[in-house]
């Protein structure tokens, strides 16, 4: 393959490595500078031109040709509404992914048409003075954050820290140093020295670690302001004076060090309406001015499905400033499995609102609430239908991409969907019966679950469609042998509860010493394979800092169900009488015409296992 016009061996051996991609029927590249879109490729035969107006944009053709080499003879031009697009991965919820990972998914990015990377730090970075900033949490050091930006620069893209100026620094609570910036809660105490002082260091530090001067400074959801050791020195005050006067100390220490800072809107929002995420329309008109504009406010919405709520939050917005953009959500965060299809159905309406809105920055998000299970390539077809929605045209073949990139088809990464889709309804809804029917007590149950007899049949079927993925040859197989031993282990534990209550009530001695030796033995040594192969996962993506977590919640699910074992054991043989959170148990059954089966959004680990304290 020749390649001239511009200086690429480099990337494309990069590309090769890093990516299923292959540049066998390509014999030729022409790269151009232009000004009049993206990029325009004619391809004649098995050569091509390619016209680009920024370096970024010759990867996203690079990515179009890639992607496209069965097509014939075209000729195209893509214009895309958005000068900047960016992904968002959070690092401080125990899942710290490698500067390997990192790389993968930076190329993953350039081909796909980003623009940089953004690392959520929280405390997550070194910081000269500060040894226990990120302590034992698999924080970055400033060589491993060079090593990557130099990388990522080879593709044009930025990586960008994210940090907190306000709230979510709980981490750093844990040491007592930190206890007079502390207000409550995980949030900073306004208008103490200290408090800026620290600020102050974790920005000039990010930036000299990052080289750049473009920070998101976080400040979102704290809810508890000024409500702790603020408001005994203090008394009450006017909370969004709080936080205007905290801002205003924060954006200066920003003008000091020439800093470009972007920020979380979710707080003016909350203090002004009482709720984020109110239907109604918010004015912002009395604080006109209080915000300067040259600090952009993200307004996020990973949850809703009408443009109307997007519309009715911009023009609530507009009331305040001129400078905003938007983060959306791939998401990832509500266990193991990804939630590709709703992450597609919030981003089309946020998308159409956010053209409406004349919006130039839109970032995808992939938090890593309560474990960070799910790894962040599993949401590659979200952040692929994203970058493809923002051209003018509707040329991306999303399936040839993703099959290129990964060896898996588009429809393969959306069947990881299915492992929380187990109800009958079409319609796509935001639950995670894969997670929370994981950890379920088979004695004790949980208020808040609903089990039905059905989920057995839906697993066992999902399973079915994801074992032939299992033995694809792809840097991402990975990702599916997890999700399939998941699978495996819910087509027999999703209805145990409810097999084990009917088994003792009907006192079938024979039932349950085949529910023994059968289905507890056999899930209990499907959830030592699923441990070791999350373990894989989790390696290949993250530090190893913070899969203890992982490997207190398995061990600890391990064991209970042996005791569980064993105290149906001692009832068959009549060393017990009885099964006493039997007795006491209620079983909490779904309808037959729930359309969802009882399946619910519950993500916190800690309340699946006990209704006493933890």
């Amino acid at each position: 393959m020749n390649i001239s016009g511009i200086e690429m061996i480099k990337q494309v051996e990069l590309i090769k490595t890093y990516t299923e991609f292959r540049f066998n029927d390509i014999e030729s590249i022409e790269f151009l500078s232009f000004d009049q879109a993206d990029y325009q490729i004619i391809k004649k035969d098995n050569s091509y031109q390619v016209y680009y107006r920024k370096d970024r944009d010759i990867y996203a053709a690079l990515g179009y040709i890639l992607s496209h080499q069965h097509k014939k003879d075209y000729d195209i031009k893509r214009t895309r509404q958005l000068k900047s697009l960016g992904y968002m991965i959070d690092c401080a919820r125990n899942a710290v992914p490698t500067i390997k990972s990192l790389k993968r998914q930076i190329i993953n990015l350039s081909l796909m048409g980003y623009t940089y990377i953004g690392l959520y730090l929280e405390d997550l970075f070194e910081m000269d003075g500060e040894p226990e900033f990120g302590y034992m949490r698999g924080r970055y050091t400033n060589s491993e954050i060079s090593d990557l930006v130099a990388f990522s620069k080879q593709f044009d893209i930025q990586v960008i820290p994210y940090i907190q100026t306000l709230a979510h620094l709980n981490a750093i609570f844990k040491h007592k140093r930190y206890q007079d910036v502390l207000d409550i809660n995980d949030i900073l105490l306004v208008d103490e020295p200290k408090t800026y002082e620290l600020i102050e260091k974790m920005i000039v530090t990010v930036k000299h670690m990052f080289h750049t001067n473009i920070i998101n400074i976080g400040m979102d959801e704290a809810w508890q302001l000024g409500l702790g050791k603020y408001l005994n020195k203090h008394g009450f005050q006017n909370r969004m004076d709080i936080m205007l006067k905290h801002l205003d100390k924060v954006l200066d220490i920003c003008r000091q060090h020439d800093i470009k800072a972007s920020m979380w809107a979710d707080m003016f929002f909350h203090l002004k309406g009482g709720a984020y995420f109110s239907k109604d329309k918010v004015s912002f008109d009395d604080m006109k001015g209080l915000v300067p504009d040259h600090v952009e406010l993200i307004y996020w919405d990973y949850y809703h499905t009408e443009q109307k709520d997007f519309d009715n939050k911009f023009e609530s917005l507009q009331t305040l400033t001129t400078n905003y953009g938007f983060a959306g959500g791939a998401w990832k965060w509500v266990g193991f499995a990804p939630f590709n299809g709703f992450s597609e159905k919030t981003s089309i309406p946020a998308i159409a609102a956010c053209k409406k809105a004349d919006v130039n920055h839109f970032v995808v998000t992939s938090w890593g609430d309560n474990g960070a299970e799910a790894s962040m390539f599993s949401v590659l077809p979200s952040l692929l239908f994203i970058a493809s929605a923002f051209y003018e045209d509707d040329l991306c073949d999303q399936d040839a991409f993703l099959y290129g990139l990964t060896h898996y088809s588009k429809k393969a990464w959306m069947d990881l969907d299915m492992l929380n889709h187990i109800y009958p309804s079409m319609d796509i809804k935001t639950v995670n019966p894969s997670k929370y029917l994981l950890f379920e007590d088979l004695l004790l149950g949980d208020a808040h679950i609903k089990l039905h007899k059905n989920y057995k049949a839906s697993y066992e079927n999902i399973k079915e469609i994801l074992e032939p993925y299992t033995t694809i040859d792809s840097h991402y197989q990975y990702i599916f042998n997890t999700l399939y031993d998941l699978a495996l282990i819910l087509s027999i534990k999703s209805t145990m509860s409810i097999k084990l209550y009917e088994l003792y009530y009907q006192k079938d001695i024979v039932g349950l010493n085949e529910f023994v030796q059968n289905d507890l033995s056999e899930v209990i040594d499907n959830i030592e394979q699923l441990y070791k192969d999350f373990k894989v996962q989790w390696m290949i993506d993250n530090k190893p800092f913070g899969f203890e977590v992982q490997s207190y919640r398995f061990g600890g699910l391990i064991q209970r169900l042996k005791d569980v074992k064993d105290k149906i054991e001692d009832y068959i043989a009549n060393r017990i009488d009885k099964i006493e959170e039997l007795d006491e148990r209620v079983l909490n059954l779904a309808n037959d015409d729930d359309p969802y089966l009882g399946c619910i959004y519950y993500n916190q680990f800690i309340k699946y296992i006990t209704f006493g304290t933890f």
